[in-house]
């Protein structure tokens, strides 16, 4: 069950942290159909479901809950689906089940507080006005401290029909599983969307600057350059949406093959690049290096080289087909692996896509596109491809070391790095 409406919804005084508050108080909370029966969702949900690392998830425009059923018996799934509806009209906010909601939500977020500290930092330098900086790193200061009416407040307006999704996968038939729903649901009535709802917030170029830093003495070891541009728009076909993730799949693994040659001897995962459309509400393009000890500089030196030399030259043909052949391999393997992924993973991918006004499209769907498809996607589009992403967004280069604690003027010390490693008046760094 997924529900629209995560960090970003706090939108009024005292409510940060509570969305995410609320995913807990589910678990907790009686009903008002057991209002005696402390942990109702769990006493009644987990006969009948298997063990899971994760049960429910918020982000900043959504909360998740996941159950996966032991057995696909309709009596059985009726029971989960009737724990979803108590969650999503009917808990009733006893207080002892606010309280431990709020310790646990609490302990969680002081073990992320730093990660999540490092990641608000990164997001305002290349992605300001955005989601995930305005949300500060998932803020849960409003939880300790928030009242019943103020939870129970935001519920009411999150907790309604036109922001839920139900998403079932599994060996199941779809008319006897529609009609469960609509036992469960079906006396929802419809609504439109809140006309007055602010639009997503989108990040404001004019305030990313060049480069940033940080400093962190615990904190990680990293450089970054980045590109951000909006949220493209839904595709128009589903033959236009498997050209574009084909596209973004190929150039990714063509720069991660030069990424990789220029560091033959490197672990895996130390340099990379990755291609985020959407879920962190922008497009991100990303290349970066996990450099080890004081190596900033050739970190910065190889990002900034690699970078110029795609926009002033381009893919060479030869890494163009390597790339092409690795993607037709990776579809392969995730054609002939399809049936390992479980079953919550395929729902939280269709319930994505569904939100995005996307397809989900399988790895043979994709594969047989691919194969049909890449004979005629030539190096030289890649390489339009890659001017026309990466100069239609803003380039920002991050370097996070603690070593820079030492470094006079960062900004201006990298600066100078990444400028140095060209040579070329269209690659400088302002």
């Amino acid at each position: 069950m997924r529900n629209e409406g995560g960090f970003i919804a706090e939108r009024r005084p005292g409510e940060r942290g509570l969305a995410h508050l609320i995913e807990h108080v589910a678990f907790h909370s009686p009903t008002v159909t057991a209002p005696d029966d402390y942990d109702h969702l769990k006493r009644i949900g987990l006969p009948l479901t298997l063990p899971a690392p994760n049960a429910g998830s918020t982000s900043w425009r959504e909360t998740n809950y996941y159950l996966s059923t032991r057995t696909t018996a309709p009596n059985d799934i009726d029971v989960l689906l009737s724990l979803f509806r108590d969650a999503a009209t009917g808990m009733t906010f006893r207080p002892d089940a606010i309280d431990t909601s709020r310790g646990e939500v609490m302990r969680e977020m002081a073990d992320k507080r730093l990660g999540n500290d490092i990641y608000a930092s990164y997001i305002a330098a290349i992605a300001p006005g955005s989601p995930n900086d305005i949300i500060n790193a998932q803020n849960s200061d409003d939880v300790p401290v928030a009242s019943t009416d103020t939870i129970r407040s935001l519920y009411q307006r999150l907790y309604r029909p036109v922001n839920m999704t139900i998403v079932i996968v599994g060996n199941v038939k779809p008319d006897e599983v529609r009609t469960l729903i609509e036992k469960r649901f079906g006396d929802w009535k419809p609504e439109l969307p809140d006309a007055r709802r602010a639009p997503f917030p989108m990040f404001d170029r004019r305030r990313i600057q060049p480069i940033s830093f940080s400093a962190l003495p615990q904190g990680r070891r990293t450089a970054l350059m980045t590109v951000v541009l909006p949220t493209p728009a839904p595709p128009s076909s589903r033959d236009r949406q498997m050209r574009d993730e084909l596209m973004d799949m190929i150039v990714a693994r063509a720069v991660n093959l030069r990424l990789t040659a220029l560091q033959p001897d490197s672990p895996p995962g130390k340099v990379g690049m990755f291609i985020e459309n959407g879920e962190q509400g922008q497009r991100q393009i990303m290349l970066w290096d996990n450099f080890a000890d004081d190596r900033w500089k050739p970190a910065v030196a190889d990002l900034r080289r690699i970078t110029c030399n795609l926009t002033t030259g381009g893919f060479t043909a030869e890494e163009w087909q390597a790339a092409k052949r690795n993607i037709v391999d990776d579809l392969n393997r995730r054609a002939a692996d399809i049936a390992k992924v479980s079953n919550v993973d395929l729902a939280k991918d269709f319930s994505h896509a569904l939100a995005d006004d996307r397809d989900l499209i399988p790895p043979n769907e994709l594969l047989r596109y691919a194969t049909n498809t890449l004979p005629g996607v030539d190096v030289g589009s890649g390489s339009t491809w890659w001017r026309q992403q990466w100069g239609g967004g803003v380039e920002h280069l991050r370097v996070e070391a603690p070593e820079l604690a030492k470094v006079s003027d960062p900004v201006v010390a990298i600066r100078a790095e990444a400028n140095e490693a060209t040579g070329s008046s269209r690659c400088k760094v302002r």
